[in-house]
């Protein structure tokens, strides 16, 4: 039985859908595992720049009641086989034993190439600081709630 070109083409991209489902399969597996990790140290925040192609990342940092940061893991890029790994510097200071309110005054005084450079890390450590103060959300926050979620507050599709 012969195959026409339609049908190989027909079942290479058929291949390769299959191959990025597992790769998605993997990545979230991943994902799940080291959020398990960070979890044990503490309080949890997460933060993700999105890169254009390859220079995106996923950055997880916990920390105690007071604020004291315990641990913290990175995805840098985007491809299946990228892992998590634990990081151990932000901004030329160490991650670990550092205070979140500090490392986030520190993120004040940047200009926008490095914020954006580093927004990852900075939307993890403002997670925690929510997570911690209880602070009011930012207009910014309100508007993408608003339109995630419906008056009642009910998610919409």
């Amino acid at each position: 039985m012969k195959l026409s070109g339609i049908s190989v083409l027909i079942l290479i991209i058929f291949g390769l859908l299959v191959l990025q489902s597992i790769g998605g399969v993997l990545q979230i597996q991943n994902y799940r595992k080291a959020v398990r990790r960070v979890h044990q140290l503490g309080n949890v925040g997460m933060g993700q720049r999105r890169g254009k192609f390859f220079d995106g990342h996923v950055a997880i940092i916990a920390c105690d009641s007071d604020g004291i940061i315990t641990g913290a893991e990175v995805l840098d890029g985007s491809g299946v086989w990228s892992r998590f790994h634990p990081v151990s510097s932000f901004l030329g200071r160490p991650l670990v034993g550092s205070s979140i309110f500090e490392l986030l005054k520190l993120t004040e005084d940047l200009d926008k190439k490095e914020w954006k450079r580093w927004q990852g890390y900075i939307r993890a450590l403002e997670a925690l600081e929510v997570r911690l103060t209880d602070r009011e959300l930012t207009r910014e926050q309100e508007a993408f709630m608003e339109t995630k979620r419906g008056k009642k507050g009910k998610k919409l599709r």
